[in-house]
This record gives C-alpha cells, sequence and structure tokens, in this order.
C-alpha cells in the first residue's frame, strides 16, 4: 500500500517528465547565504535536515523517460531528461537529451538515443545515458503519454501561451501549431496566443515537431515548449490549495509510471521537491549541432560545449556562481568615463567579457542590471561589486546568457 506522499512524489516525477526537455529558466538561483560553521552556500538561514532515506552528501541523478508505447509496439521514448537534485542545498537541475541525438548504444552500434528504448527498454535507456554523462544514475522513472492526458486533465488543465510557430513557416499564411498523425494519434491545433489547454492540448504542445503545412521547429524550440510546461504546471499546480487533485491525479497515474525509486525514499524525495523554490530549478538541453547520414537527420553532440555544460549544472547545484557571460555596460548618465570605471571594476570581480558605450540617453538615475538567459545570480554579484543597481529580467523569449548594465547618477565610480 502505498502512501498519499508516495502518490505525489510520483506525481510530481510525472510532471518532470511529461515537462520533458532542454534550455534555461530566465532565474536561477537567489541570493546565497552561508550557513555558520558550514562553509556551504545555501539559500536560507534556516536549519535543514537531509532526508534520511537517500543516498546521504551527494548529487542524486534521476533519469526521466516519457515513452509512446502501443499495443504491439515496442515503444519509443519521446523525452528523455535528466534530473540532478541537491537535497542539502535545495536545488535542481534538469538536463533534457534531444531524443534525435547519436550515441554509442551498447550491442547497436551508432544510433539515435530514442532507438536505445526500442530496443532494450528502460535498462538500455539507463545504461546509454550513464555513459553519456559518464556519471552514476540513482533512479529512474517512466511514465507513457496516456498518463500524461489523464494527469493534466485531472488537474483542471493548464494555462499556456502558444507560440506561433508557423507564422514564420508559412509566411503568415498559418498561425500557431497545427498537426495530424493518424497512426500515432496525435492531433494538435493550437492557435497562437495565452490560452487554456485540457490533456489532449497539452500533450500535442509539448509533442509538437513538424507544421501541417510543411517546416519543422528544432529541438531546441521543442525543449523550450517542454521547458515552458514545466514552469507553468510548478507554478500553477504545485500548491496547497491543488492538494486534492494532487492526490487524486497521483492515484490514476500509478498505473502508467514504472520507477525504482522504493516508496520511503520517495516519501523523502517529495519532501525535497516541495522545499525547492521554482528560481533554484536550472533547465538546458545538451549541446548539439545538425548532421545528416545517408538522408537521416541526426543532432551531433558538441562535446566541449556539453561539458561546459555539465560544469554549469555543478555550479548551479552547490551554489558557485559564475562570471563568464557577455556584460555590455552603458553610459546612461553621461559622466565621462564612467562606463569604464564600471566595467574595471566588474573585471577586478572576475568579469571577463565586458564591453562598453553609450545608452540611448544620459537621463538615468538608477543603475539598471538587466539579465537575460541563466544569469540572475551573476546579475546579483554584479549589482554587489558595483555597490548599487536595480536587478530586472530581460524580455523576450531569447536564452541567450548575457548582462546589460546601464550606468545612473547612483553609481559612485572607482573615484
Amino acid at each position: 500500500m502505498k502512501s498519499s506522499f508516495d502518490f505525489v512524489l510520483y506525481l510530481l516525477a510525472t510532471v518532470v517528465i511529461i515537462g520533458g526537455a532542454l534550455g534555461v529558466y530566465d532565474a536561477v538561483v537567489y541570493p546565497t547565504v552561508t550557513r555558520p560553521g558550514s562553509g556551504v552556500a545555501t539559500d536560507t538561514a534556516e536549519p535543514w535536515y537531509y532526508p534520511s532515506h537517500l543516498p546521504t552528501g551527494r548529487i542524486l541523478r534521476v533519469v526521466i523517460i516519457g515513452a509512446d508505447e502501443r499495443k504491439n509496439d515496442s515503444g519509443r521514448s519521446d523525452t528523455l531528461m535528466v534530473a540532478f537534485i541537491n537535497p542539502s542545498l535545495k536545488k535542481v537541475a534538469l538536463l533534457s537529451i534531444p531524443r534525435d541525438l547519436r550515441v554509442r548504444i551498447a550491442g547497436h552500434g551508432l544510433a539515435k538515443i530514442n532507438a536505445a528504448f526500442s530496443e532494450g527498454g528502460v535498462e538500455l535507456t539507463v545504461s546509454t545515458v550513464r555513459e553519456l554523462l559518464d556519471q552514476d544514475i540513482d533512479y529512474h522513472v517512466k511514465v507513457n503519454f496516456e498518463g500524461f492526458v489523464k494527469v493534466v486533465d485531472t488537474l483542471g488543465g493548464l494555462d499556456i501561451t502558444v507560440p506561433d510557430h508557423e507564422g514564420p513557416m508559412t509566411g503568415g499564411r498559418h498561425h500557431g501549431m497545427h498537426y495530424d498523425d493518424n497512426w500515432g494519434n496525435l492531433h494538435i491545433s493550437l492557435e497562437p496566443g495565452r490560452q487554456h489547454l485540457n490533456g489532449e492540448q497539452a500533450l500535442g504542445f509539448v509533442r509538437y515537431r513538424k507544421c501541417k503545412w510543411g517546416g519543422a521547429i528544432s529541438d531546441l524550440e521543442r525543449a523550450a515548449n517542454q521547458q515552458m510546461f514545466i514552469k507553468e504546471i510548478v507554478r500553477q499546480k504545485l500548491r496547497v490549495s491543488q492538494l486534492t487533485r494532487l492526490l487524486r491525479a497521483g492515484n490514476q497515474i500509478m498505473d502508467y509510471v514504472k520507477t525504482d525509486i522504493g516508496w520511503l525514499e520517495a516519501v523523502d524525495m517529495f519532501k525535497v521537491l516541495r522545499a525547492v523554490k521554482p528560481s533554484e530549478i536550472h533547465t538546458t538541453t545538451v549541446p548539439v549541432g545538425d548532421l545528416m547520414i545517408n538522408k537521416t537527420y541526426y543532432c551531433d553532440l558538441r562535446e566541449s560545449a556539453f561539458h561546459d555544460e555539465l560544469s554549469r549544472i555543478q555550479d548551479h547545484l552547490y551554489g558557485r556562481i559564475r562570471t563568464d557571460c557577455p556584460v555590455a555596460v552603458y553610459n546612461g548618465c553621461g559622466k565621462a568615463g564612467i562606463a569604464g570605471q564600471a566595467a574595471e571594476i566588474l573585471r577586478q570581480y572576475g568579469f571577463e567579457d565586458v564591453t562598453t558605450d553609450n545608452a540611448e540617453d544620459f537621463g538615468h538615475k538608477r543603475t539598471a542590471i538587466e539579465y537575460h538567459g541563466d544569469t540572475r545570480a551573476i546579475a546579483k554579484r554584479a549589482a554587489d561589486a558595483m555597490g548599487c543597481g536595480k536587478i530586472v529580467a530581460g524580455s523576450g523569449e531569447e536564452e541567450q546568457s548575457r548582462l546589460e548594465i546601464t550606468i545612473g547618477d547612483d553609481f559612485e565610480g572607482s573615484g
């Protein structure tokens, strides 16, 4: 007999699975402090006791598989992700793996990574991911898409802003997301804009790849949609007010989820996930390029960038702040040489890629630090270095990590 916490944990795992993919939240870490006597950076001075049934003192790694399974068919892993969890600091990183990624699969040579599931199920998929990361895997969770639909419907649907993928593809003749796959029983008909999606519509939203009238989105764009889904379901549904629906959905989803997480571990993992703030969830994807072999498309692993991405994941999980993103400093107050003074201070604090220029006008009273991509914590470091600066999120859907700093009258300079 499973506990109610167990059901909720599996639901939370399912939420992560069905959200499935690559890229970056626009806000990462809150300001950190050091727990007295520990030397460990954390986001709170309150005591945090490590759950007793999880492996202690290290990062946990969970392979999450969203499977497209049918009768008389071995199925495919349509969504593949690794969740990295640091229970001590209550931080999570989600690494999405493109299903077309070309990897070596034991006993099958080089192939798309989603072939591991059809050839050897969960076991071969997990071992393939382990080889890709060159890291141990602690647990796995698999859910199929029928369960996805039931969970979203039980939770009452979800509000999502549907992007206009097809406008650029069709020269403005069609808009939104539309596709029909009779064999796969996948029918997508979504107009652009903010709207309420039921389970079937949400499934179409996260699985959309091709346009009904020709053309397709990239794996990165697909990942961005899935990450948007994760962000919205965490924000809208993982609340105390939703507990009754969460428990009911958790009870339903058990028929569609397979995992090697024991129920005592599940209870502890739920406690960890419940304590994680959305701003402490870092999402990214395996960096890839395009590759065609015998008219078959693959995602080609960019190894150097991949190792750097794994390093960024470690930095996030351990609360380390990087300063290697581009920083543009603009003179917004008209004081001669003020942008250069700010740039020099930032370099002294470890910022390397810093450029200067004039702002469009010199009427700025207060310094503004605008962050883009995965750079909120870096923006905080810049504000600390300069002794001033209002931190604001950049507008738009771009994912490129960078800072734009407009110097105002409040910046005193270097004397």
